[in-house]
């Protein structure tokens, strides 16, 4: 099977393709790492602190770092919004045969 030949076909009957070097794939997947474990961190790091603020301090100031805490979660899906981007960014929608596509 002749890999540069591949491509989707949408519910609409669109035709969809995708190439990417494997050098800006290596570099996405590393940023996409990288971002969910400074999230992780980010994460781990306000529920420790919201729970040392609640041992430490009492009821308000326990309660206010943990609504920090809770402003921290939506850190975790971006690593997941990004690749999403990444991926519709990389698609194209095709209304004839690209120049660069191969003949048949």
């Amino acid at each position: 099977m002749d890999e540069a030949r591949l491509y989707d076909v949408g519910a609409g009957g669109a035709a969809w393709t995708a190439h990417e070097d494997p050098a800006l794939a290596a570099r996405r997947l590393a940023r996409l790492r990288w971002l969910f474990g400074i999230g992780i961190a980010a994460n781990a790091a306000s529920w420790t602190a919201a729970g040392a603020a609640l041992a430490l301090g009492g009821r308000a100031w326990g309660a206010g770092f943990g609504l920090l805490a809770l402003l921290t979660l939506p850190l975790l899906a971006l690593p997941a919004l990004v690749e999403a981007a990444a991926t519709r960014a990389l698609r194209r929608r095709h209304r004839r045969r690209p120049g660069n596509f191969p003949p048949a």
